[in-house]
């Protein structure tokens, strides 16, 4: 059994997800971090990337992929009836896993793309086809993680269900790509009507990777309404550090940690008054706790 640490840097860094030299200079940082071994990230494009991807293969860690919609694009709607509408996400979803693969990432992590719901059945048909499209170009040692999100209160993504992910998966294995699971997000557990037990429990034998986190859904006046990562004991968010560490006990019996090098990755912005160092200081001190050291 080996748990391999991460943080993302996207939020760690919040900066940098809407200027691009503040990404590249913040993936330097995050790729020096001591207290973790694994980044969950993503790469900006163009020029960008090169760069980039020379600071990840040099910091020696572990690299979860993240592909999803990006400053300056329009959202990519991959489940939408359009044909150029699908066929645009597809160019840029391989662009994407092209530069995961750049960087030797192992579990690729992806969202569902907005819902239709006047058509969601027929949505969810075309988004097997779409997975299945991009799975038959996958190396043999890359997983796909599958991120549920929400329905109802911010993303309204096709995948906010949680029942319903794990049925995707499973029909996904059964049309014969089996290297597929389920990134379970704790920020997105109350926005998908959820609870720590019942998220867990209905994620089944699908998890591959795990997210620590927070969120604000009592609120509708803040500005982290939704799905917006704030740190565990934000004001007004729904989980305290104890809560993280209920999460993992959780998460632990469910046998997750029993597999071959399960990940988890704290996926929140800095604590009120903290830096971003300061505050995953204080997270990996949560994990240390939970670990028993």
């Amino acid at each position: 059994m080996k748990k391999i640490l991460g943080v993302n840097h996207q939020f760690m860094y919040p900066e940098s997800i809407t200027d691009a030299a503040a990404h590249t200079a913040t993936i330097k940082k995050a790729s020096l971090l001591k207290e973790v071994d694994a980044l969950d990230c993503w790469m900006w494009r163009g020029k960008n990337a090169v760069e980039e991807k020379a600071i990840l293969l040099d910091s020696g860690k572990v690299i979860n992929y993240n592909i999803g919609d990006r400053f300056g694009e329009e959202v990519i709607l991959p489940c939408s009836p359009d044909k150029s509408e699908q066929d645009r996400a597809y160019d840029i979803t391989m662009r994407e896993i092209e530069y995961a693969l750049s960087v030797n990432s192992k579990k690729i992590i992806f969202g569902s793309g907005p819902d239709m719901p006047d058509d969601h059945a027929a949505a969810i048909d075309r988004y097997r086809q779409f997975v299945l499209r991009i799975a038959a170009q996958l190396p043999e040692d890359v997983w796909l993680a599958l991120e549920p999100t929400d329905w109802d209160i911010d993303k309204h993504f096709l995948f906010g269900r949680l029942n319903e992910t794990t049925d995707f998966i499973h029909s996904v294995h059964k049309n014969g790509f089996k290297r597929m699971g389920m990134l379970l997000d704790q920020c997105h557990v109350p926005i998908m009507h959820e609870t720590l037990e019942s998220a867990v429990k209905g994620a089944e034998d699908t998890l591959i990777h795990i997210h620590l986190g927070n969120c604000v859904i009592k609120d509708k006046t803040s500005p982290y309404y939704g799905d917006k990562h704030v740190a565990w004991d934000y004001p007004g968010g729904e989980y305290s550090s104890a809560d993280g560490i209920k999460y993992l006990n959780l998460i632990k019996d469910s046998g997750y940690f029993d597999k071959d090098n399960a990940t988890v990755t704290f996926e929140m912005r800095p604590c009120e008054g903290l830096s971003a160092e300061e505050s995953l200081k204080k997270w990996v001190s949560v994990w240390n706790e939970f670990l028993g050291k």
